[in-house]
């Protein structure tokens, strides 16, 4: 039987997330983003015979990080991940980062989310927070291991956000992905163009990291339980988006 992936499409409802360079235009914000990128990975994970289990579906706010974390585990999944996007005052802020727990042991399917998102984003040399996800004062960088993917820990803390630390404590496997920045306006522009392959290379990860070739088309384009996709559409360079649920 082949694996059940938890995936969490970040923020929701009430907590917008980030906001993109035309949110005042589109009004569209990270929760938007977050669930679109969801769907889509869930899409080819199903393709592929894996089960899926997913924190929330529509523009929902399915509660705080280990709140979020503690559905996915209690569903028994193997593998979680949470999907972010990031932002910043300034512009010139740009790039991916992929947070893992400090002690991990599914190191390939993180090595492939940056050979993903690298084709695509520059990559951010990822840190490491302490426990506390609330402790700012605490905050220490640490090096990553670019053979592993993995942080050279030389402390007790283990991970970045609660939601990988739940995840892990409860024995699941967890990552973050911060895709690319939304006030970015050349990575804004570069995940409207690559958004389904964004999701594809993420899902074709997660399923190579569990020793399962990845098979595009293996199963037909609608499953049959059919699932709500997100559809964002821009016209010109940074033309109005609006945000369409299709099936």
């Amino acid at each position: 039987m082949k694996a059940t992936v938890g995936i969490d499409p970040g923020h929701g409802g009430n907590s917008s997330g980030t906001y993109t360079i035309n949110t005042v235009k589109d009004g569209l914000f990270e929760r938007d983003f977050t669930l679109e990128q969801a769907l889509l990975i869930e899409k080819h994970l199903l393709r592929n015979g894996f089960k899926t289990v997913l924190t929330r579906r529509t523009d929902i706010n399915p509660g705080n990080v280990d709140q979020r974390a503690k559905v996915l585990v209690s569903a028994g999944v193997d593998f979680a991940v949470s999907v972010h996007f990031n932002g910043f005052s300034s512009e010139s802020a740009n790039g991916t980062e992929v947070f893992v727990p400090h002690a991990e042991k599914i190191a390939g399917i993180e090595s492939g989310f940056y050979e993903t998102l690298g084709k695509i984003f520059r990559i951010r040399m990822p840190f490491a927070r302490s426990n506390s996800y609330f402790d700012r004062n605490r905050t220490f960088d640490k090096r990553l291991n670019r053979e592993t993917r993995r942080f050279d820990a030389v402390s007790a803390e283990k991970d970045y956000f609660g939601f990988i630390r739940t995840c892990w404590e409860n024995g699941v496997s967890a990552d973050l992905i911060e895709i690319c920045f939304l006030t970015n306006s050349d990575d804004f522009e570069k995940y409207l163009k690559n958004r389904e392959q964004i999701a594809e290379g993420i899902a074709r990860n997660i399923v190579e990291g569990f020793g399962e070739k990845y098979i595009p088309e293996s199963l037909p384009e609608k499953p049959e339980n059919e699932i709500a996709k997100p559809k964002i559409t821009a016209t010109g360079r940074f033309g109005k988006n609006r945000l369409e649920m299709i099936k």
